[in-house]
């Protein structure tokens, strides 16, 4: 059975959350409801920020997966950001990840973009040898983010 994707409309808010604390818990990062919340609701009134995708494996919800769009003068224009790919867990190792990074990529073609990044735990294994053979490469500098 086929990957099926589904861009997020407002009635699903709270299965997004929902998954949103499920994958954040996992990836030991801090989740914030009402700040997820604000964001999510930013992406839907303004589709040109971001980009959400619930995964399903025929009838079955199996995650999301989250573009957001951004302008570098490196990369001559607009790139996405493949902010965040969650699957649930009983559907891991079916291959689903290798159809996201695709839909993704044709998506990003079709809008003219012309770089995709990501970022990924650096103990998230599985996550980088899909990432590698999906054609992504390290850069030779490291990421850094402060919050303001």
């Amino acid at each position: 059975m086929n990957a099926l994707f589904q861009l997020l409309s407002d009635h699903e808010i709270p299965t997004l959350l929902e998954m949103m604390r499920e994958f954040y818990s996992q990836q030991q990062m801090q989740f914030d409801e009402p700040a997820a919340s604000l964001a999510i609701n930013r992406v839907l009134n303004n589709p040109g920020l971001a980009q959400i995708y619930l995964i399903f494996r025929g009838a079955d919800l199996a995650g999301y997966f989250a573009l957001t769009f951004c302008f570098s003068l490196e990369f001559h224009g607009r790139f996405a950001l493949f902010d965040e790919l969650y699957l649930r867990e009983p559907f891991r190792r079916q291959k689903l990840g290798k159809a996201v990074v695709a839909f993704a990529e044709d998506l990003c073609k079709k809008a003219g973009i012309k770089a995709l990044r990501l970022e990924v735990g650096r103990e998230n294994q599985p996550a980088q040898s899909l990432y590698r053979a999906a054609g992504f490469k390290e850069d030779e500098r490291n990421l850094m983010t402060k919050w303001l």
